[in-house]
């Protein structure tokens, strides 16, 4: 089973790009979904993650993202504790995942891992191939900015919370540019599938 890791930076349009490659029919592991997951009421990671960050951050039992996202982007300590909490439990899930699509017999499959550098899920043996998505500094500010109605402080500390997209891209298998329109991300994805399948 060949296994593709799917990174880049935040607002970059990795979920775009994941969108393309699942209507095209391919499996598609996402480590977004898995983070949603593991912090779910009633989880131990929720639990764990309450014990450690206080009330302030539980809205009628759930998760506020919001508030545990404004204390920790600020604060790289936090983050690096929020991380030791949850990427343990996010891993073993990608994990499973893997192995369940090996098990059904697929042939290629993607995982969708924003901090896959970060998280060092290159030293894992898991993954044959790792395409990043690009897009510029400007652009990347903007469309964060825009889509989770930040202020250019904020949205640049979460930013800075990640490797500079430049050293993702220097460790890429493959890189696709988004520094256009979404028309022109999609059928850059879909001539990367038809290379693939040429391969």
């Amino acid at each position: 089973m060949l296994v593709i890791a799917i990174t880049g930076g935040i607002a970059s349009g990795k979920t775009e790009v994941t969108k393309t490659i699942q209507r095209a029919g391919y499996p598609v592991v996402d480590a977004d979904v898995l983070a949603r997951q593991v912090l779910e009421p009633g989880t131990h990671t929720l639990e764990q993650v309450k014990e450690r960050f206080g009330q302030s951050i539980i809205k009628n039992g759930v998760l506020d993202r919001h508030a545990l996202g404004e204390r920790v982007f600020s604060n790289p300590t936090l983050l690096k504790s929020l991380t030791a909490l949850t990427a343990p439990e996010i891993r073993s899930r990608i994990q499973e995942q893997l192995s369940f699509f090996r098990m059904k017999g697929k042939t290629v499959v993607f995982c969708a891992i924003p901090l896959f550098f970060e998280q060092h899920y290159e030293d894992t043996g898991w993954f044959d191939q790792v395409v990043v998505v690009a897009t510029s500094e400007r652009q990347q500010l903007d469309r964060l900015m825009a889509r989770d109605h930040l202020d250019e402080w904020a949205a640049q500390s979460r930013i800075k919370a990640q490797m500079p997209v430049a050293k993702k891209v220097a460790k890429a298998d493959v890189v696709i540019e988004n520094d256009g329109s979404a028309e022109e991300l999609q059928q850059k994805v879909v001539d990367y599938l038809n290379r693939l399948k040429e391969e």
